[in-house]
């Protein structure tokens, strides 16, 4: 999958460091997109919010979240029952990640964290040393996903 992570990250054709974070974000935002599909999370839910302008549209708006709302009400919705699909398909193309659960009792959102060593993510990418070594070795990459399991 190296190449297909090679081509995503020539569309962005980042120039700086920073660039380069937010191109990996989006790459691996899309991959765990992907990786909902295949696990059939859209049967149940909607994507929207500003990473699905951006996304789905093409606006120049980014966020760092991936927001959902279910296309039905349900209070018991488990959004653990996605996380292999969401590692799966990470892992498929390469990259490390850490997947926490978040519930709280008194709300209807659904969170989940993946969390990823920004540096090591860049070596996957065949980035050049140089720059992966001006990122500090603890700098964690992180993406969060919402789901409203209570849709207006």
């Amino acid at each position: 999958m190296q190449e297909a992570v090679a081509r995503m990250l020539e569309r962005h054709n980042p120039k700086t460091l920073d660039e380069i974070i937010r191109a990996l974000r989006e790459i691996i935002q899309q991959i765990a997109l992907l990786g909902l599909w295949r696990g059939k999370f859209f049967e149940q839910a909607a994507f929207y919010g500003g990473t699905a302008l951006h996304v789905l549209y093409g606006l120049d708006r980014f966020s760092e979240d991936l927001d959902f709302t279910l296309l039905k009400r349900r209070a018991d919705f488990n959004l653990s029952r996605y996380a292999d699909a969401l590692r799966h398909e990470i892992e498929a193309f390469g990259f490390k990640i850490h997947i926490t659960l978040r519930q709280k009792e008194t709300s209807p959102i659904r969170s989940a964290f993946l969390k990823a060593n920004t540096r090591h993510q860049l070596l996957i990418i065949d980035m050049p040393g140089e720059l992966v070594g001006k990122i500090p070795r603890n700098q964690i990459l992180k993406i969060k996903l919402e789901v409203d399991t209570n849709p207006p």
